[in-house]
């Protein structure tokens, strides 16, 4: 039986519990998901300042002072046999932690040096940062691992926009070797997502992750971040395509987005490309009112809005995607467990599955079965 305490600061009283010596890995938890009892797996921050210390057990005043503080996702402890899913249990991989404690301090790297182009310290650094791209690629054998590991990742509330971009330029380098794209033109997709959304930077935190629905002239105001974006890059020495993926990132194929309702090849080919990675980053990361999404779940959203994407570029990483859910365990929704053995092209989330005594289950012919999760 844990011993449990009570810490009484100025504001808010912190349930801590002590002794908790057995080894344990950490998983990010919605807050709205957050439950009584939970323990919180590492300190919350807020602005470089602790709000809640590692330790500390939910309750009412915990999620009120999250709330608040406009924390959007927590990490709780998990017992290594409690792990759920073969997402959750990656974070007991030692491979991952390095990958987790480079991305760290990669991610202080990366925002010193657009802080420094920004106040006009340095020139553009290209370099560096496809220097910290190879700094961070080295940490994981490939791009189906790094899915992975991204989903693992819990974000730094205080840096959001800098950790979506730098995980962006991570997948950006995976998608362009999927792609066959080396050399330059993988180059170039990187940097594009490395700068994709520096307008957003000039923006204030408190719109930008608002908790609840933004109003029409808040989400006007954040739409401008393209064009603010596109005006800081405007005078440098940057590849015009990188500018304009920039400018025309949230553009979309039916003409559907901004800031130009531009269609189809209007588009550039690098903004296509990263409307796509850009898309697929915010389904990975958790929100304040869910998880972060798994690769199937993100797949299916993607079927849905197919028209908005250029689908030469979405199909194959589609498929990359759902071919690396292969020998995958699922649980369906009659709590039944089978293996995917099977991904069908023409329907990416609803995969051939087989049963530890070898019976077939055909999901694309059983509409009333559902994946509920992976195991």
């Amino acid at each position: 039986m844990k011993k449990i305490s009570v810490d009484i600061s100025a504001e808010y009283s912190i349930l801590k519990a002590e002794n908790v010596t057995e080894e344990f890995a950490v998983r990010s938890v919605a807050r709205t998901a957050l439950q009584h009892g939970m323990i919180l797996g590492e300190d919350v921050l807020r602005q470089g300042t602790v709000i809640c210390p590692a330790g500390t057990v939910v309750d009412d005043t915990v999620v009120e002072r999250l709330k608040s503080c406009s924390i959007m996702c927590v990490t709780v402890r998990d017992q290594i046999d409690s792990a759920a899913t073969r997402f959750e249990k990656i974070r007991f991989n030692v491979s991952f932690r390095l990958f987790e404690q480079k991305h760290t301090s990669g991610l202080a790297r990366y925002k010193q040096l657009l802080n420094e182009f920004l106040s006009g310290v340095i020139p553009v650094p290209d370099q560096a940062l496809l220097a910290l791209y190879d700094d961070l690629c080295a940490t994981y054998p490939e791009g189906s691992v790094l899915l992975d590991y991204l989903y693992n990742l819990v974000p730094n509330e205080d840096e959001l926009t800098y950790n979506h971009c730098l995980n962006s330029a991570l997948l950006a380098g995976a998608f362009a070797d999927w792609m066959g794209l080396s050399g330059e033109k993988k180059d170039l997709l990187i940097l594009s997502c490395f700068y994709y959304d520096i307008g957003k930077m000039q923006l204030p935190y408190e719109l930008l992750w608002k908790p609840g629905k933004l109003t029409e002239s808040e989400y006007e105001l954040v739409k401008k971040h393209t064009v603010i974006g596109y005006s800081l890059l405007e005078k440098t020495n940057l590849d015009q395509r990188i500018k304009n993926a920039v400018l025309m990132h949230h553009e979309r194929m039916d003409g559907s987005g901004y800031p130009d309702g531009l269609k189809g090849g209007d588009i550039e080919l690098s903004a296509r490309y990263v409307a796509i990675i850009d898309t697929y980053i915010a389904m990975a990361s958790p929100r304040s009112y869910r998880c972060a999404l798994t690769p199937l779940q993100i797949l299916g959203n993607f079927e849905q809005n197919m028209q908005k994407f250029d689908t030469a570029l979405l199909l194959p990483l589609a498929g990359r995607i759902a071919d690396a859910q292969i020998g995958s365990t699922v649980q369906l929704d009659d709590d039944s467990v089978w293996s995917i053995e099977q991904i069908h092209e023409e329907d990416l989330t609803r995969p051939v599955l087989i049963s530890q005594d070898g019976r077939r289950l055909d999901l694309a012919k059983d509409s009333h079965r559902e994946i509920m999760k992976l195991l």
